[in-house]
């Protein structure tokens, strides 16, 4: 019994110590993982500091520079204010064929300048071949850019897509060499000039020909629509410039609306001019200036259309008076372009 009793309190006792070692190595597992939490969470503590302090910095410099376009955006609106004064000036001595020749530094006296000469040079650099080289390639670019979207809306095939730039590019470089015919001759009155138009629109007969022979009644009446269209939208994409300077940015379910509306009035007063993928005055320069004044009054009410049809569109209020700045915006320079090319190429 008295052995019983000694072997019952020998093995309570190893079992003692036993949970003794246990409850230490488990109180040493706890502590060591008590650590490494507490330097994981230190060092995420460290990173989100360290991001919180880049933030700062980045935020900081975000607000410099915002200062600094203000400054430069301030300076712009002087600029293009000032501008626009000088321009409706210059518009008005171009509608009136005059061109103020600057006066020289010494003595005063005033020697006009050679606009027509310029011109002419330039002319003349044409029939270099070099040189056609280079603004073909040049033209060939610019059709590409504007007429990409509409080639695969049609589902030209490459070759094809190829073959209709190659030929829109060839038409533009052909009406330009009908166009500068004006400055080789000693006049340059409106007869000679309606003369030319009347070949450039030959030209574009015999080359619309042309691009409906590979693209088929349905597919050319589609691309004729978008020629005439094609610079509205270009201008749209310029406006949008203009929204968002005011911070009334269209969202682009307004854009598409509002193109579609664009689309549908200037159908209703088609041209037969060539788009002047460059933005400049195109056909204008050779228009009389009751031809000019005509063209004038089909914009505008071609813009109050548009106008009219805003809110269809989803434009608010300001908007729309945004919208109305940037039609009279585009008119003004498309009739200084034109009345300064035709004072430019008539001799003086």
């Amino acid at each position: 019994m008295v052995l019983d009793m000694r072997n019952i309190t020998l093995s309570m006792s190893i079992a003692i110590a036993a949970g003794s070692c246990v409850l230490a190595v488990t109180q040493f597992q706890s502590a060591s993982g008590l650590r490494s939490e507490l330097a994981r969470i230190s060092g995420e503590l460290g990173a989100q500091q360290d991001a919180l302090t880049k933030l700062q910095a980045e935020k900081k410099a975000a607000e410099d520079s915002l200062a600094l376009l203000q400054e430069d955006n301030d300076r712009l609106k002087k600029e293009r204010d000032e501008a626009k004064d000088k321009n409706r000036q210059l518009i008005a001595d171009a509608g009136a064929g005059a061109a103020k020749p600057p006066a020289e530094a010494a003595g005063g006296a005033q020697k006009p300048i050679d606009i027509r000469g310029m011109f002419q040079g330039f002319a003349k650099q044409m029939d270099d071949p070099a040189m056609r080289k280079m603004m073909k390639q040049g033209q060939e670019r610019m059709v590409t850019s504007a007429y990409d979207a509409l080639f695969k809306k049609l589902g030209l095939s490459e070759q094809d897509s190829k073959l209709v730039s190659d030929l829109i590019a060839e038409r533009n470089i052909t009406a330009l060499d009908k166009g500068r015919k004006i400055l080789n001759g000693a006049t340059a009155d409106d007869a000679t000039a309606a003369t030319i138009r009347k070949d450039i629109d030959a030209t574009k007969a015999d080359y619309d020909s042309k691009v409906k022979s590979v693209l088929g009644e349905q597919k050319f009446a589609e691309f004729n629509a978008y020629e005439q269209t094609v610079g509205d939208q270009r201008a749209l994409d310029f406006f949008d410039r203009n929204f968002q300077g005011k911070s009334q940015p269209l969202a682009a379910e307004q854009k598409t609306a509002l193109a579609d509306i664009m689309r549908q009035e200037r159908l209703k007063s088609p041209s037969n001019e060539i788009p002047d993928l460059g933005g400049g005055p195109g056909i204008g320069i050779l228009m009389s200036e009751g031809d000019l004044k005509a063209r004038e009054q089909r914009d505008e009410a071609y813009n109050q259309r548009v106008l009219s049809r805003a809110a269809e569109a989803g434009l608010n209020p300001d908007q729309v008076i945004i919208l109305q700045d940037s039609f009279k915006q585009r008119n003004e320079w498309r009739s200084f372009g034109a009345r300064m090319g035709r004072a430019f190429i008539r001799p003086q």
